[in-house]
């Protein structure tokens, strides 16, 4: 068995995952000060200090992004992966990035998916884990933590609620990644 071409392929995807969160969080800051306590800040007509925003390897954001559901994401997964695409919820502090991407998997739209993608600012690390849920469809996030109070929390504990094409509905916990289905709702007897 041959794994160079398996390995090479994830080396790029990696190389990929990096320059779109690179790009995605390039504007993080921009909506306003993300200076640090203590520190004096100034903005100009309106824009944010240079610093903020701007993540490097060694250190942690000096911005944060306030949770929220995103009905027109890009995603960090290929769409050969999740297609379609449907919603994606996210957030970011200063040590960690986290988005949800909801759809299906692109070769079998009736499996349901949650393509997590987590980056570790001050550890450098990334990760990405695809969640199924089958007999689903496409899946819809429709409630999760948001705000800009919630970014550090809802990385560790957010409970993502959610409702599949073909009626089926859940909770995604990202405590662990996992699923919770709630009873199918049946008809009401005659």
């Amino acid at each position: 068995m041959n794994s160079a071409p398996a390995q090479r392929s994830a080396s790029l995807a990696r190389v990929l995952v990096a320059l779109g969160v690179a790009a995605a969080l390039a504007g993080c800051g921009s909506g306003g000060s993300a200076s640090s306590p203590g520190s004096a800040s100034s903005t100009t007509a309106g824009r944010a200090p240079a610093s903020a925003g701007k993540i490097s390897a060694e250190h942690a954001m000096t911005g944060s992004v306030p949770a929220r559901i995103d009905r027109r994401p890009q995603g960090f997964i290929s769409s050969e992966a999740v297609w379609p695409l449907v919603n994606a919820w996210r957030t970011a502090d200063r040590h960690g990035f986290i988005e949800v991407d909801a759809g299906a998997l692109s070769y079998d739209r009736s499996i349901g998916v949650f393509a997590i993608f987590r980056h570790d600012f001050t550890g450098v690390d990334q990760s990405a884990d695809l969640v199924k849920v089958l007999g689903a469809g496409p899946l819809r996030i429709t409630d999760a933590p948001q705000g800009d109070r919630v970014e550090t929390a809802a990385q560790r504990d957010g409970r993502i609620d959610f409702t599949g094409a073909r009626g089926v509905r859940g909770t995604l916990s990202l405590r662990d990644d996992s699923v919770s289905l709630q009873p199918l709702e049946q008809p009401p007897e005659r």
